[in-house]
């Protein structure tokens, strides 16, 4: 079964750089917040992970990008996660420009689990009870 969610964002004037463009930068955001958008919806929240006594921060984030867009464009932004064996949250996204549906950037995530105390857990019990739950093992 494929977990995965889209959410819309319209380009603000302050997300534009010098040549009225998205800055680069701001497509980070952007994944963000699908990421959130997808835990909210499956129950993978921050807050949900952090209860676990458990962290995710980023290990790689890649991305490669394929048409400009500017202000009041507005954005489809696809999340999908990807079932993986051991212990990380791993994620592609397609980022579209709504007017014309031309794909303007892809990207993927992958996020590891620390302890509280910054050491890698391998695969947390709640995690793997989650990915049972979804129906997500690779």
């Amino acid at each position: 079964m494929e977990l995965s969610e889209s959410i819309k964002i319209r380009v603000r004037f302050s997300e534009v750089d010098s040549i009225r463009m998205v800055w680069h930068g701001n497509y980070v955001t952007y994944l963000e917040d699908a990421r959130e958008a997808f835990g909210r919806k499956y129950g993978l929240e921050y807050k949900t992970i952090l209860e676990n006594n458990s962290y995710a921060p980023m290990f790689e984030l890649n991305l490669k990008y394929k048409q400009m867009v500017s202000v009041d464009d507005e954005l489809i932004v696809n999340i999908t996660f990807i079932p993986t064996k051991g212990g990380k949250i791993c994620f592609k996204y397609e980022v579209y420009n709504a007017k014309n549906n031309t794909l303007v950037l892809t990207a993927s995530s992958i996020q590891l689990f620390t302890d509280l105390n910054g050491n890698l857990e391998p695969m947390p019990e709640w995690f793997e009870e989650w990915k049972n739950r979804n129906h997500c093992n690779a």
